[in-house]
């Protein structure tokens, strides 16, 4: 069972997964392919959790998740919904789980989500938003896994008109690593601020692949990317704005940038825009390098040690991913510490 179930699993051979393999990747049995991830889900007062039947998608992760997980874990958001309090998703530590939020009109919701694991695993999580008109929605992503374990992460978010999203994630990879991000813009004046980072040192493979299709007018999207790489890591980036014809006036502008920190490690990457409709702003930009001489030599003149100097310059790359959170401390403390054990 466990090898007609790998057969099944993306591979290279397929465009969208060519630069993560994940076939590959499970070359052993590992814990969690064939079982049921149990999530711990705690919600403002409030809201309840409870589960439903869920159809599964068409992709192969999304059959995989259904077959395995059960029922979906379910959170309805009512109108109006706000609370100081966030909705903490932990426990993804091995096999499959799907978990189902729909936001009422006008509602507002922060989601905080740990992607960890302290032994080798395999997880397959799968999570999807419906949000109302004039529904906001605020996602803290942070993964941090054991260096052997293969996990998938795809989001399927549904927004009408005068949503919001706003998320900010950060990853520090494991064997293999897939964050995706499916956003479909329904209604009009959209916005959406998606940003994220990721620090891979090691044998570490992180992806960071995202979809936006926008398909009504005025709306506005920005993304931005920051990739840190050394060892022989491995960093994957791929991002496509779909603006179809009644999309007028999108502006919409993505950017990844990445800095190589040893000569052996390896970053993919492949911004794409397809737009049929004829009044948008919309860009896209991809940089990869190492870090800047001329300020290493400057800092170095000041009687700042080389290792410390490397670290500076990389912390202020990777902070300007996060410059709009409401609060970015542990992400920057969590960021300090990787340079301190890598530069």
């Amino acid at each position: 069972m466990t090898k007609a179930i790998i057969e099944t699993l993306p591979h290279r051979r397929m465009e969208a997964w060519k630069w993560t393999d994940v076939r590959a990747a499970l070359g052993g049995e590992k814990s969690g392919l064939t079982s049921a991830c149990e999530p711990k889900l705690t919600v403002p007062t409030g809201l309840i959790v409870t589960r439903e039947i869920k159809s599964p998608g068409d992709s192969v992760m999304g059959k995989l998740a259904a077959n395995f997980a059960g029922d979906a874990y379910s959170i309805i958001v009512p109108d109006g919904f706000t609370s100081g309090e966030h909705v903490n998703i932990s426990g993804l530590n091995s096999g499959h789980a799907r978990i189902v939020f729909k936001l009422g009109k006008g509602a507002k919701l922060h989601v905080v989500e740990t992607h960890n694991s302290n032994n080798p695993s395999f997880v397959n999580i799968e999570v999807s938003f419906d949000l109302a008109e004039s529904a906001h929605l605020t996602r803290t992503i942070l993964q941090d896994d054991h260096a052997e374990t293969t996990r998938i992460a795809t989001t399927h978010i549904s927004a009408w008109g005068g949503a919001k999203i706003t998320q900010h994630s950060l990853g520090f990879g494991a064997g293999l690593t897939r964050f995706e991000t499916r956003i479909a813009a329904l209604g009009k004046d959209f916005e959406c601020n998606i940003h994220g980072a990721y620090l891979l040192g090691g044998k570490r493979h992180l992806d960071m692949t995202s979809y936006i299709d926008l398909g009504a007018e005025n709306a506005r999207v920005r993304q931005s990317v920051k990739g840190v790489v050394t060892d022989k890591a491995r960093g994957v980036f791929q991002g496509k704005f779909h603006v179809r014809r009644p999309a007028q006036l999108a502006d919409a502008e993505m950017r990844h940038d990445a800095i190589m920190l040893s000569d052996t490690a390896h970053i993919r990457a492949k911004p794409e825009l397809e737009i049929y409709a004829d009044d948008v702003a919309c860009a896209h930009g991809n940089t990869i390098g190492a870090l800047d001489e001329t300020a290493l030599f400057y800092m170095r003149t000041r009687g700042i040690p080389l290792g410390e100097a490397r670290a500076l310059l990389t912390q202020a790359f990777v902070a300007g991913a996060f410059d709009g959170m409401d609060d970015n401390k542990d992400f920057m403390s969590r960021i300090t510490a990787w340079l301190e054990q890598n530069s």
